[in-house]
């Protein structure tokens, strides 16, 4: 597809990208724009202070895709979309808590699979690949289960493209004072998402869809009212999201080697998602290619 902030007709696209690439007309990884590929030509050090400087503009930017630069924080993560969404569970779903997981799809049932090797308690709420959640029965299962403490859905279902009603099931959820869970991957950047109007305790997504940077590295953006709460949670040095929080917080550095040149790609895409109206001017350019 174009990274192009102009929306061009499909019958005058060329069949090749400017790199000679087919289109990649998948969620994700997806074709990037010359300068996002040129963006990763430099060599950098993970400890300089250039790229710490890097790493908090694009924590910053982030939040503000979210309007959430006062009542968030962002954790960026090594690996791909899954390795940040096994993150958040491990870490937000407590070693005697239990989870809700709503599933209409793949990624949903993954949530199922990453809370299998966890080894804690979890409950499913499932729907056909074609159908929404309905936030009245989720509503529902809560009442009658007092014992689960967070909720888990994904936003944009990327198997079939099935859209939740994120703001009905955010709403259920804090009505009945548990915690939302929400993988945002195929979402993140061209679909609304406001902290301010809808409330959850953490979102994840990653790099290299909607935000049409180069895979690598994904990213958690939570109250730290509720990031605090983790601490202790996690089954994993490398996906402890509250210890990852504590190092960018001191020192503004990751605790291991980051994907620096993915890095530098990310702020690269970044500017061009800006340039290109954010939110708003990608979802519109989605949405004219779907036409």
């Amino acid at each position: 597809m174009s990274s192009s902030p102009d929306i061009v007709p499909a019958d005058t696209v060329p069949a090749h990208s400017p790199t000679g690439d087919p289109w990649l007309l998948t969620p994700g990884p997806l074709s990037t724009s010359p300068s996002v590929k040129q963006a990763m030509l430099h060599d950098v050090g993970s400890r300089d202070s250039g790229f710490i400087a890097v790493n908090a503009r694009i924590r910053e930017r982030l939040l503000a895709c979210i309007n959430g630069q006062t009542s968030h924080v962002c954790v960026p993560l090594q690996g791909s979309g899954t390795f940040v969404v096994e993150a958040m569970l491990a870490c937000f779903v407590p070693r005697d808590g239990e989870l809700l997981i709503l599933i209409n799809g793949a990624y949903g049932k993954r949530m199922a699979k990453i809370m299998d090797y966890l080894g804690r308690r979890y409950q499913t709420l499932e729907w056909p690949e074609d159908t929404p959640v309905d936030a009245a029965a989720v509503a529902e299962t809560l009442a009658q289960n007092r014992a689960i403490t967070q909720v888990a859905v994904v936003y944009c279902e990327t198997t079939s493209g099935i859209l939740n009603p994120l703001s009905q099931i955010a709403a259920v959820v804090a009505a009945e004072k548990r915690g939302l869970l929400i993988d945002a991957m195929s979402a993140f950047g061209a679909l609304p998402l406001d902290a301010r109007e809808i409330p959850f305790d953490a979102v994840v997504a990653s790099s290299n869809k909607c935000l049409e940077g180069s895979p690598g590295m994904g990213f958690c953006l939570a109250r730290p009212e509720a990031l605090e709460k983790t601490r202790g949670n996690a089954h994993s040095l490398s996906l402890d999201l509250y210890d990852q929080w504590q190092a960018m917080e001191g020192n503004g550095q990751w605790r291991f080697t980051p994907p620096t040149h993915c890095i530098l790609a990310f702020e690269q895409a970044l500017n061009e998602f800006d340039a290109e109206g954010g939110v708003a001017g990608r979802g519109a350019r989605y949405a004219e290619n779907c036409r």
